[in-house]
């Protein structure tokens, strides 16, 4: 495949992505701003959503890229068994990492915010 067309198909992925690219680049800029109040959170929240963000990039190449690299034509006898080897491999790749960043955020909603304002519930 040609370079400039495997650029644009690239760009369509990331279109494809857009809502949710956004939607973190917005969050991690939100945490920014909140980032003196409750520094720890902020923190974890930028770790985790800018994890996700090159997460989501890396992976739209990964999943164009490795897939061909293991299954040239000269392997043509087991060819079915080495893609689905592949696909498996990459899928655990793709959710083990979804799963560090969704437990860097987790770690951040749970986590106890002491300066500001006070978080606890006032008694009576």
């Amino acid at each position: 495949m040609e370079e400039s067309s495997k650029i644009v198909q690239y760009f369509w992925l990331l279109v494809e992505q857009l809502p949710s690219l956004l939607a973190m680049i917005g969050c991690i800029v939100f945490a920014l701003t909140r980032w003196k109040r409750y520094p720890k959170v902020s923190l974890l929240i930028v770790a985790g959503l800018g994890y996700l963000l090159l997460h989501a990039l890396a992976f739209v190449v990964i999943f164009d890229v490795v897939p061909p690299l293991f299954t040239k034509p000269e392997n043509s006898q087991n060819i079915e068994s080495v893609r689905r080897t592949v696909a498996i491999v990459l899928g655990l790749l793709y959710y083990t990492g979804l799963a560090i960043a969704f437990a860097l955020l987790l770690g951040a909603v749970f986590m106890k915010r002491e300066p500001g304002g006070s978080n606890e519930p006032q008694p009576g």
